[in-house]
């Protein structure tokens, strides 16, 4: 019995006036004989039955209404032949026996996900009463706080004769609780604290995931509108929907709904100027605007595109619920975070420069890094967590995994490996403490910047729902000055910089350099806006450049700390056309490359097929980087000597130029032109061939070679930067991991998303952790309700074999003859869950040592035990989160954490 039936029970049970009898034990209820009811009920058939002896109590313990004037279950004829008899659940009549209200019950669990039958239980049914009901209701309970309160939506049938009127008018309700005594309907406005009349923070997921479908039917039918601009405006009714919520005092009434004066609901006009200037309080406290003439310009909606009914309708279905408290809502976790991501999936328009990454590629790149491992090292030994930073970050898709798999791996999966001194501890509590909080340490450690406003502003709204309440998302292109990085609170990593005098073409550039880490997947090809273009000469190299892809590679050098890592997603375009030759170059000057993967060309689709791969790697120190710069100039100088030896001999052999007027041509004999020449063009040449005909037969690849690359002359200097980097890299020659991956776990259609291999890794399905309580714990229960039916059938065989009314002997032999059935089928069901449950616990013996998976089973390369919980008798505690092996490698993240090395 769940906590709500049973303040039910016991709440009807300690009336004095008794007009419902339950036993929720025995599953049985009775009405007064008072109560019209139009079938008989004495079993309860679900938990619908259950709210509907509660309101009947209440509407005649507490509201004051005469059992006579209640009806249960009257039944209607519809359609021709008549042969379809829906009931109505209630009907509560007034003292002329007029419908007053018309009421349709739901099981809390329902309540959200079959509102869509609102129409044909309610509007449809209603017409066929002789007399019109005054009011129609849709009704449910719900627990907050302890207390057993209504949850209804409450319908002006004579105001709303229509659904389509009820529709156009934003599907109103004109009361949150039965009125009194045929009382006035009143809403009750929600209020701060409040005991009863404060928000719902106790939300299960079936609720929101009903909740984020009638949002989407509602808000996306119809057409007239993009996907995206609905998107949008219902990000910022929810963004204005949690700074009322942080904002308010105890005692406080609440500004996000909808206030009711008598019958009639508040203005419109009202209501949208009061929720307008939450979203504009909203923008300078969450998003860090502070632009006063930008945020008097700002709207929560445009109406042209966003009519106010559908504001009206946002409001009433999102009012009653806590958005802030009820983030880690019963025994799940991120379950808003979850609600808006769902929101997202289904409602955000990708397009050019607006593609999101999948998240298998998200979460494979962040264990990829090692994240996991270096936030445990940070914080045994600096008391720390790494910066992370993604600079493009679109609706925040890295920042919100990165936040969800530190907190996961740190404070569940791998705290064994958290120093246990107090000085770890302490810093682990005040960043992961309490469970609520858990991902409070994002709003340090975690930041974000997004040019596009509305997606910058989805990104602020993803982060505060999956627990960081005040995060450093900027609202701003993620290739600004630093400068510009403003907020008002402290502490701000992002808005310092320092002139980095290795980072230069004719001047030093600025560079923050606080950075720990960048994952990210920056907008290919995009026009930048004007702003930007015209600061971009003062802060990069490669300010003329057209892809604005390349523009990040150098924000990411600018962003880190010696040694921080990357890892990112880039067109294949960036590692092999010649137009990016000048950004490998500045790569493998200002990095050191760990590792390549190359994506197949399904990972973007439906929504672009750019062949994509992913790269990592880490900063260079300062000492790595003047090693290199002084292999380069060696290099450089070598090929200025080379150079003006080589096109002197051009313009002897070819021209007939004067040897003589040429100094660097003195004294050369045949051999020493030959192995200049060799030496320019990397290559063995025949000694037996002239001089003169090895030019001809090389001139254009000589000439080539001579010429300078003028356009990053001032970066690399005057040479052939290519021959040089040629020479370089055999000198500071290192291994690049490099691999393919063919299948990444999904092939997405327009419409669905197909299962497929996943070269990429694995995931656990047993998991790491599992203790015998979690067993018995599920089997338990099970048992003692199957012994607990079984008691309550051999119960009712033995009354009915001792009753010996003979007119009744047929009857009874063939309801003795099925309960004698069930009975049979529940003790083969009753052997089985205890064979089971035996079998669960030797699972448990077999693999599991002290609650933990047993060393030579972590891999996961049992077939067997991967059966048990990916298809078997386990999978009640199977765990889909990515498997991190030890020892051998099977999938490439396997053999990339096996085999990189980070410094």
């Amino acid at each position: 019995m769940v906590k709500w039936q049973e303040s039910i029970e016991q709440k009807l049970n300690l009336r004095k006036q008794k007009f419902v009898a339950l036993n929720i034990k025995d599953r049985s209820i009775a009405y007064d004989e008072k109560i019209k009811l139009h079938r008989n009920i004495s079993k309860i058939t679900g938990d619908e039955e259950i709210v509907r002896a509660f309101l009947v109590d209440r509407l005649i313990n507490e509201l004051n209404y005469l059992p006579e004037f209640i009806e249960i279950e009257k039944e209607y004829s519809v359609g021709r032949p008549k042969v379809n008899k829906p009931r109505i659940d209630i009907i509560l009549r007034d003292r002329e026996n007029k419908p007053y209200l018309f009421i349709e019950l739901k099981a809390p669990d329902k309540f959200e996900s079959d509102k869509v039958y609102i129409e044909g239980q309610l509007y449809k049914l209603a017409k066929l009463e002789k007399t019109k009901p005054k009011y129609l209701v849709y009704y449910t309970i719900q627990e907050n706080n302890n207390i057993i309160l209504d949850n209804l939506i409450f319908i002006d049938y004579e105001k709303y004769p229509n659904y389509e009127d009820w529709e156009n008018g934003g599907f109103v309700s004109s009361a949150n609780e039965i009125p009194a005594g045929y009382g006035e309907p009143k809403k009750q406005p929600f209020i701060k604290g409040d005991s009863k009349y404060d928000l719902k923070s106790k939300i299960s997921k079936k609720e929101l995931e009903s909740l984020a479908k009638n949002l989407h039917n509602v808000l996306w039918g119809g057409g007239g509108t993009t996907d995206s601009e609905i998107f949008y405006s219902l990000v910022n009714i929810i963004l204005a929907k949690i700074q009322d919520e942080t904002e308010k005092n105890n005692g406080q009434e609440y500004d996000f709904q909808i206030y009711s004066i008598g019958k009639n609901s508040e203005n419109p006009n009202n209501l949208y100027e009061r929720i307008n200037a939450l979203y504009r309080r909203a923008l300078k406290e969450k998003l860090n605007i502070t632009d006063k003439n930008k945020l008097a310009k700002a709207h929560i909606i445009n109406e042209e595109k966003f009519p106010l009914n559908k504001l009206l309708y946002c409001i009433s279905k999102l009012e009653g619920y806590s958005f802030y408290e009820g983030r880690n809502s019963l025994n799940g976790k991120d379950i808003m975070g979850d609600f808006f991501e769902s929101i997202t999936r289904d409602g955000f328009k990708q397009t050019k420069g607006q593609f999101f990454t999948p998240t298998p590629i998200v979460q494979f790149i962040i264990y990829a890094l090692n994240l996991d491992n270096l936030a445990i090292d940070k914080l045994n030994n600096t008391r720390e967590l790494p910066y992370i930073i993604d600079p493009s970050s679109g609706s925040a898709t890295y920042l919100i995994e990165v936040m969800k798999i530190i907190t996961k791996e740190l404070k569940y999966k791998q705290f064994d490996k958290l120093n246990n001194n107090h000085q770890t501890q302490d810093r682990f509590e005040e960043l992961f403490v309490p469970d609520r909080k858990e991902n409070k340490w994002a709003k340090e450690y975690l930041y974000g910047a997004e040019i596009n406003f509305d997606l910058g502003t989805a990104s602020k709204v993803n982060m505060i729902l999956h627990g960081d309440g005040s995060s450093n998302i900027f609202v701003k292109d993620g290739l600004l000055p630093f400068r510009f990085y403003t907020k008002d609170t402290a502490p701000n990593h992002l808005n310092v910089s320092f002139e980095d005098t290795l980072y230069k073409d004719t001047q030093a550039r600025e560079v923050n350099g606080n950075f720990d880490c960048i994952i990210s997947n920056p907008p290919f090809s995009v026009e930048l806006d004007n702003e930007t273009k015209r600061l971009l000469p003062r802060s990069f190299l490669f300010s003329t450049k057209k892809n604005s892809e390349n523009l990040f590679i150098e924000r990411w050098y600018q962003l880190l700390k010696e040694n921080g890592r990357i890892g990112v997603v880039l067109p294949e375009s960036v590692f092999d056309t010649t137009e990016n030759k000048y950004i490998r170059l500045f790569i493998f000057k200002y990095f050191k490359v760990k590792a390549v993967v190359s994506l197949p060309q399904i990972t973007f689709e439906p929504y672009t097929s750019t062949k994509t791969s992913l790269l990592f790697m880490q900063k260079k120190t300062r000492d790595e980087i003047k090693t290199w710069n002084q292999i380069w100039d060696k290099y450089v100088n070598e090929w200025n000597m080379l150079k003006t030896r080589v096109s002197n001999l051009l313009e002897v052999y070819l021209h007939n130029k004067e040897r003589s007027k040429m100094p660097s041509l003195k004294g050369l004999k045949f051999q020493d032109e030959v192995k200049i020449l060799q030496r320019m063009l990397k290559i063995s040449l025949d000694c037996n061939t002239s001089v003169k005909e090895i030019i001809e037969s090389y001139q254009d690849e000589l000439k080539e070679i001579c010429s300078i690359d003028k356009d990053i002359s001032e970066v690399f200097g005057f040479c052939n930067a290519w021959w040089v980097f040629g020479e370089v890299a055999k000198e500071q020659d290192y291994e690049i991991f490099m691999s393919e991956a063919q299948n990444i776990g999904y092939k997405r259609g327009i419409k669905s998303e197909k299962v497929t291999s996943n070269d990429l890794f694995d995931l656990e399905y047993a998991p790491n952790t599992l203790n015998q309580e979690s067993i018995l714990k599920y089997f338990n229960p099970l048992i003692e309700k199957h012994k607990e039916i079984l008691a309550n059938i051999k119960q009712e065989i033995d009354k009915l074999k001792s009753t010996n009314e003979a007119k009744t002997s047929n009857i009874k032999e063939k309801k003795c003859l099925r309960l004698q059935e069930e009975l049979q089928s529940l003790q083969e069901r009753l052997l089985d869950l205890e064979q089971q449950k035996e079998k669960a616990l030797n699972i448990l013996e077999t693999y599991y040592e002290n609650n933990k998976i047993k060393e030579e089973f972590f891999d996961r390369t049992d077939e067997t035990l991967i059966h048990y919980f990916k298809n078997g008798i386990m999978k009640q505690w199977v765990s889909n989160d990515i498997l991190l092996r030890k020892n051998v490698e099977i999938k490439i993240l396997d053999s990339i954490r096996k085999q990189i090395q980070w410094d």
